[in-house]
């Protein structure tokens, strides 16, 4: 029997990669990746499986070979995982035209292809749509902030793409994700957990921006992965926007600082600064953020809890 095929998009990433990690068993997986901000390598991939293929790409500057490679790829296609994205509020906040620009081009070049093809999509959006919410529910109004600050741009191509997979008939499913974390995201870019346990142990020093009130619900890899594999296998939520996250654990940023210290056992000084002391006007912090996952537990329940996401994080760096 024909084994299905997988593109992922953003393949040497942190999500996309863990999804190539997880499914190489089911399907043949070919990522695809620019390698700007890639936490793995192609040879990371293969010594877990031999058969994984990679092409080296940039879906915001696709070329004619590029454009025909994928248009022949996609006729056969099962499963297009679209992940490649920029990262981070720190990635963002230094690139914030070039982020913009890309996204927009991205969806200009890449989903007339998957219309063509009705290749069944998971695209990976993002929490940021939602604005300054909390319990943020699928079908409620969106609340993006202002374009004098260039980080909502961000959110406004996630949002227009999702648009874009609507117009244009493709079969999908839209993933709404809540600061989906683990061992393998880097904390280059700002990210709030790695980056914070990161410093917690090799410099002894967490640092707060703003007044650590704001709050987050942090969400483990693996319970993404797990959630992927029921709505590929299953054909329940066609075309539909999906939360994913943990709404157990959320947290605000100071109470995730003293849990950390406490959890790691760890002699820790707690330094707290204005936010744009470390960020452009470009950005702004978000004060509110966690989801409602009513959708979500229709077919699973998140089961890693903060303390046992930190260990596991903390792991990476002892």
């Amino acid at each position: 029997m024909t084994r299905r095929k997988m593109l992922v998009s953003g393949g040497l990433g942190f999500l996309g990669s863990e999804i190539a990690k997880n499914f190489f068993q089911d399907f043949d997986i070919t990522v695809i990746d620019n390698l700007s901000t890639n936490v793995v390598s192609i040879d990371d991939l293969k010594d877990i499986c031999n058969e994984i293929s990679y092409r080296n790409m940039d879906l915001a500057k696709m070329s004619e070979e590029d454009l025909d490679w994928l248009n022949t790829e996609l006729k056969d296609t099962t499963i297009f995982c679209h992940f490649a994205a920029a990262v981070g509020v720190k990635k963002i906040d230094q690139s914030p035209k070039e982020a913009i620009i890309n996204e927009n081009k991205v969806g200009h070049d890449l989903l007339p292809l998957l219309a063509k093809h009705q290749t069944k999509t998971i695209f990976a959006s993002s929490s940021e749509v939602y604005g300054n919410q909390e319990n943020c529910k699928e079908d409620q109004c969106l609340q993006i902030g202002s374009p004098d600050i260039l980080r909502w741009g961000y959110a406004c191509n996630k949002l227009m793409t999702e648009f874009l997979l609507k117009s244009y008939e493709i079969p999908h499913i839209i993933l709404r994700l809540f600061n989906v974390t683990g061992p393998g995201q880097s904390p280059k870019y700002g990210m709030v957990m790695p980056k914070m346990i990161r410093d917690a142990i090799k410099t002894g020093k967490i640092t707060i921006y703003g007044d650590g009130t704001q709050t987050r619900s942090f969400c483990h890899v693996s319970d993404l992965i797990a959630s992927l594999e029921y709505l590929i296998e299953q054909d329940k939520f066609s075309n539909q926007t999906i939360n994913i996250g943990n709404d157990k654990n959320r947290v605000t940023i100071e109470e995730l600082a003293h849990l950390i210290k406490d959890t790691l056992e760890l002699d820790l000084e707690i330094e707290t600064i204005a936010f744009n002391d470390e960020y452009s006007d470009n950005s702004k912090d978000i004060l509110k953020r966690s989801p409602s996952i009513e959708k979500l537990k229709q077919f699973y329940h998140p089961q890693v809890e903060l303390k046992a996401i930190i260990k596991d994080i903390a792991k990476k760096y002892e």
